[in-house]
């Protein structure tokens, strides 16, 4: 039987995604009229459309997502929740009289073995001092009308560095609905049914970097 807290921690995983990208959300943003919940990303394409709500086809305030700011740029690739261990069913071998047994997922709710807990914890300890650090973080940065710097988003930011590391000259990526095509030779990006002539300056920056430019926002978000 699925214990109550597997259930609440799926119904949080479904809380958790975008209806239209059904990713985990990047940068949540709610519509004012009707409080449905998207990625800013996902919401800022479907209102340069001039499209409604697509759950309930209620209307947008294209000004109040314009208007929608994140203080924190400084976004990690969003981590889905642990899955719940499907449930198997123990081959009986042909032996009709031998009952069939079905390996239930753990129950969260069932005490842990503390001694075990003090052991691993332990280990883990041990082995930490031999664990190289983690890769310093990296981030992809495209230049604003205005000349200033913004982030791409990090699903975005993951696609281009991806492309980079595997030496493509190009890349093609979408960002709120639209195709735009990455090209890392010339280090710009530009819309792809729209030209070069739209293009923009793009450039991959350290941690160190990423602070020393004041960067504006993220993915057209103000901070």
């Amino acid at each position: 039987m699925t214990s109550q807290r597997t259930i609440l921690r799926m119904n949080e995983q479904i809380d958790r995604q975008c209806p239209i990208c059904q990713c985990d959300m990047l940068l949540p943003v709610p519509i004012p009229a009707c409080n449905h919940t998207f990625c800013y990303p996902c919401l800022k394409g479907v209102s340069m459309q001039n499209m409604d709500c697509p759950i309930c086809r209620g209307p947008i305030d294209h000004d109040s997502i314009v208007r929608y700011k994140q203080p924190n740029i400084d976004l990690k690739m969003p981590c889905p929740l642990d899955s719940p261990q499907p449930i198997r069913t123990r081959p009986n071998n042909g032996d009709a009289n031998q009952v069939v047994v079905k390996d239930e997922p753990i129950d969260e709710d069932v005490k842990p073995d503390i001694n075990a807990l003090r052991a691993g914890t332990s280990n883990n300890a041990a082995v930490a001092q031999n664990v190289a650090p983690p890769p310093a973080q990296n981030y992809w940065l495209y230049q604003g009308r205005s000349r200033g710097w913004w982030r791409f988003d990090p699903r975005t930011e993951k696609d281009i560095e991806e492309a980079s590391s595997n030496n493509m000259p190009i890349t093609e990526v979408v960002i709120c609905g639209s195709r735009y095509i990455i090209d890392f030779s010339n280090s710009i990006q530009y819309p792809k049914d729209k030209g070069i002539n739209m293009k923009r300056n793009i450039r991959r920056v350290t941690s160190a970097e990423f602070d020393s430019l004041h960067v504006k926002g993220i993915a057209g978000v103000s901070k």
